[in-house]
């Protein structure tokens, strides 16, 4: 199978940030369920509140960032928020199999993204609680 390099001179924007508004939307959810604790709402409550993310540059490199207090980089993470034409990501970290949501976020330019990969739905105890922006 061959790929083929994609410019980003002439992506379509909209379907990256339409992407991007999804999985915000779906997360954002998925919090709120939680924050219902109605016996109607137990049942039905999501397990899941975060999409870990890759962000792919016009590259076609992973956008990777350095993790306070962790021996690599991480290309993992997942969308806090909206802002204009940028996007706020909470730095992730994968451990094995499991997930460490950190207390660090960095934002990125919608403009810089060219591609977007998804991964199963994990729960991070701290997302929709305060986070610090570095």
């Amino acid at each position: 199978m061959t790929y083929e390099r994609i410019s980003c001179k002439f992506r379509d924007r909209n379907c990256i940030l339409d992407t991007i508004i999804k999985i915000d939307q779906a997360q954002k959810e998925a919090i709120m369920e939680k924050e219902c604790d109605t016996c109607e709402k137990s049942l039905l409550q999501k397990i899941f509140n975060t999409r870990p993310t890759i962000f792919y540059l016009c590259d076609g490199k992973p956008f990777k960032v350095e993790v306070p207090g962790e021996p690599q980089d991480t290309i993992f993470f997942r969308i806090e928020e909206i802002r204009n034409d940028c996007v706020l990501l909470r730095i992730l970290v994968r451990k094995g199999p499991s997930w460490d949501c950190t207390d660090f976020t960095v934002l990125l330019s919608i403009d810089c993204i060219c591609a977007i990969q998804c991964f199963p739905p994990i729960w991070c105890d701290k997302c929709g609680k305060k986070r610090h922006d570095y």
